[in-house]
């Protein structure tokens, strides 16, 4: 068994889904245009920091900690307005996330374990750390996973879009997101013929005849089934490992 008494893998956790959370849930996007359209002048951009900051302060329970989350917030602010000065598009996001979950690491290890920089970190017991785990695996799965998507696939969809004329408002976005909560739920609950059925029917729905549109629906699906594949395994093993 892995010993992390010292670790507090409970507050990672807990930060983790509070940066999901103000990144990919509480901010529109509409918000995130006004950011790429107006840069350090959008609104949004500071009342967006402000967020991920309480959320982190709030969700971490280390309220002696108020000045780190003070600027936890404001680099935060930063990292957005640098990135709204370049594209929205995947490679930024990317680059994005990975500076956030820099500056969470840094914040983690300042507050729990051999590097923290006050007294031992008295931490509450609201869940257990199995229960912020399985949040997690559902928030990345039906929030950030569909942006994700989005951006791998923006050429093909521009595309698509022109040819698009019926449908009902958004349709797509929810049906990805209910897809993707039952298959990481099937995963989770070791119900693999079910993940087997829901893809098959799918796959009956979306048939069209359209060769482009086909193509441009399978490269969709397939990477949506992979990141809850990937996500449900980790999930699993993560839980098995006890922590």
């Amino acid at each position: 068994m892995m010993d992390t008494a010292l670790l507090n893998i409970s507050l990672l956790a807990r930060l983790l889904l509070s940066h999901l959370l103000a990144d990919f849930v509480f901010q529109t996007k509409l918000m995130v245009q006004d950011r790429f359209e107006k840069k350090w002048h959008s609104k949004w951009l500071y009342v967006h920091g402000i967020i991920a900051g309480l959320l982190a302060f709030i969700f971490s329970g280390a309220f002696d900690y108020i000045w780190l989350f003070i600027l936890y917030t404001l680099a935060h602010t930063v990292i957005d307005g640098f990135k709204s000065t370049g594209k929205d598009d995947l490679k930024y996001l990317i680059l994005d996330q990975l500076v956030h979950m820099l500056t969470l690491l840094i914040v983690w290890v300042l507050i729990t374990g051999p590097f923290r920089i006050a007294g031992e970190f008295q931490d509450f017991e609201l869940f257990g750390t199995d229960v912020w785990i399985i949040l997690i695996a559902y928030t990345l799965v039906i929030w950030p996973s569909g942006i994700l998507i989005g951006k791998f696939t923006m050429p093909w969809r521009q595309d698509e879009n022109k040819k698009e004329d019926e449908g009902l408002a958004n349709a797509g976005l929810w049906i990805g997101r209910f897809e993707r909560f039952l298959l990481l739920t099937f995963i989770l609950l070791s119900e693999y013929s079910l993940v087997g059925l829901l893809i098959a029917a799918k796959s009956v729905l979306r048939i069209t005849g359209d060769k482009k549109a086909s193509e441009y629906i399978a490269v969709g699906t397939l990477l949506s089934i992979s990141i809850v594949v990937i996500t449900g395994v980790a999930t699993k093993w993560i839980l098995d490992l006890g922590l």
